[in-house]
């Protein structure tokens, strides 16, 4: 099991803020998100998940997913995101979110922003991978995958990292409210 936890990590009550799980596809942070969304929306009232697949559909939708294409994405997630938080509203953010040069600027610009990595082997990934997005990818037969042509950069800065290949997906949750003091 594979659980680090940063320096500053308690969440102020009454404060908005934006939980960003990330991590390569078929990491789990669809699943999670969803289940901390349930656990978390009674305590609190203003909370919404964000996940990158449905946030494409309704707002990015001419956007590509090659690596300009998805710093773009995280942009317009970042400018959401604050503005949901100017009004109250705490997030969850369910995204890859590949490169620390974009996790950085959400750091900078997203108050009470908490980052954790969700991570697990390009082995299991392809054991979940529903998208057929990583064999198609090992073939060269399908491109911009992250984690394969794409590189997912490891965080230098994540809040927490959990192991999705090792926990259950309510060890994970506990985990995380654990350790966020959410």
């Amino acid at each position: 099991m594979i659980c680090k936890i940063g320096a500053t990590m308690k969440i102020k009550k009454n404060t908005p803020f934006s939980l960003w799980l990330i991590g390569p596809s078929a990491s789990g942070k669809t699943t999670i998100s969803k289940k901390i969304f349930s656990v978390l929306s009674e305590k609190y009232k203003s909370l919404v998940i964000l996940d990158g697949d449905h946030a494409r559909k309704i707002f990015v939708n001419e956007s590509g997913y090659d690596a300009v294409s998805r710093s773009k994405n995280i942009k317009k997630y970042i400018g959401v995101i604050s503005w949901l938080n100017n009004f109250g509203v705490s997030t969850i953010v369910a995204a890859i979110n590949a490169f620390e040069k974009d996790r950085a600027l959400c750091r900078k610009e997203i108050k009470n922003y908490k980052e954790v990595f969700l991570d697990c082997t390009i082995e299991q990934r392809i054991k979940r991978d529903k998208k057929n997005l990583y064999l198609p990818a090992l073939k060269k037969e399908k491109k911009n995958v992250v984690g394969v042509d794409i590189p997912f950069e490891d965080p230098k800065n994540a809040d927490m990292t959990i192991n999705t290949e090792k926990d259950s997906v309510e060890e994970c949750v506990e985990k995380l409210i654990r350790g966020l003091k959410i």
